[in-house]
């Protein structure tokens, strides 16, 4: 005789909504995730596709993985390159750049930094915050004191931007919503011209000034070191904007430092959030931070 087994009783499903939010909020952080988990039911997808259950699982993830970046092509054109496999793959056209009215206005791909993008448009005397994930932007005109200060001048363009509250509950993603600051540098012969735009008082503040002996490097952006964006200067120099203190000025190079093939320079943060410089020289790199001494002045020391 034989016996039939009896199938295990199929086990209830979660009862407990917070218990489940936890289990959720665990899933791992690629782009796919969230889509997929949230056609298991009605339920789960009520759960996933609130704001606030986002900001949280984001915010629980830290730094999100790279889905790409933004590749420049003849100083002006910019593609996205988009590194994930299938099913986490953002196709390139997702991330087109914002449309320019005609060919003679080209927008100038700055950089990108807290999910957002900045792009500048010389003719227009205007720069545009772009959100790729949600295609938002944001237009700012350039400030009007600047066209005074550079009547009659050369000046090639520059800008970086970051969102104001990076420290302090920032979710990537979010920055549209929240406050962002933008800097934009204006490189002239022999002087630098630098202002801040605060979004949440959509207004420019004072315009800063700064000799310098050369150009900033076009090829490269900025980088962020606490409160202070640099760039690269043409020969080995550093322009700084502070944006805490409000100030524009100039970090020379080593003074041991001979390299002058601009290639061969890259700045670059340290592990100890400072500021630092690696020079090929001679088929060896050079690392260069910027450190303080015993009495306190901050200089440039080889690693």
């Amino acid at each position: 005789m034989s016996r039939r087994r009896c199938s295990p009783a199929s086990a209830p499903p979660l009862e407990d909504e917070d218990l489940l939010q936890e289990i959720l909020l665990r899933l791992p952080p690629q782009p796919s995730s969230l889509p997929r988990a949230s056609a298991v039911c009605k339920r789960w997808r009520s759960i996933l596709s609130d704001p606030q259950f986002v900001q949280r699982f984001r915010k629980h993830h830290g730094k999100p993985p790279l889905i790409g970046f933004f590749s420049q092509r003849y100083g002006v054109f910019c593609d996205f390159k988009p590194v994930l496999e299938l099913p986490d793959r953002i196709h390139a056209h997702r991330f087109s750049m914002p449309k320019s009215r005609s060919s003679m206005e080209q927008w100038r791909f700055m950089g990108c930094r807290n999910g957002l993008a900045v792009l500048i448009n010389e003719c227009r005397r205007e720069a545009v915050v772009w959100d790729p994930l949600s295609g938002r932007q944001h237009r700012v005109p350039f400030p009007p004191g600047l066209h005074d200060a550079l009547t009659g001048s050369f000046c090639v363009w520059h800008a970086s931007v970051l969102c104001a509250d990076a420290e302090h509950g920032h979710v990537l993603g979010d920055c549209i919503l929240v406050p962002f600051k933008l800097v934009l540098i204006c490189n002239g012969y022999n002087q630098a011209f630098g202002s801040l735009y605060d979004s949440s008082s959509s207004s420019w503040g004072n315009i800063f000034s700064t000799a310098i002996a050369n150009e900033i490097y076009a090829r490269r952006g900025s980088i962020l070191v606490g409160n202070v964006l640099c760039w690269f200067i043409c020969g080995g120099d550093v322009l700084v904007f502070d944006i805490q203190m409000q100030s524009l000025g100039v970090i020379e190079k080593p003074a041991d430092n001979h390299v002058t093939i601009d290639l061969f320079f890259q700045l670059l943060r340290t592990e100890n959030s400072g500021l630092g410089l690696a020079v090929l020289s001679e088929r060896i790199i050079q690392l260069w931070e910027r450190k303080p001494n015993c009495d306190g002045v901050v200089g440039w020391v080889l690693l």
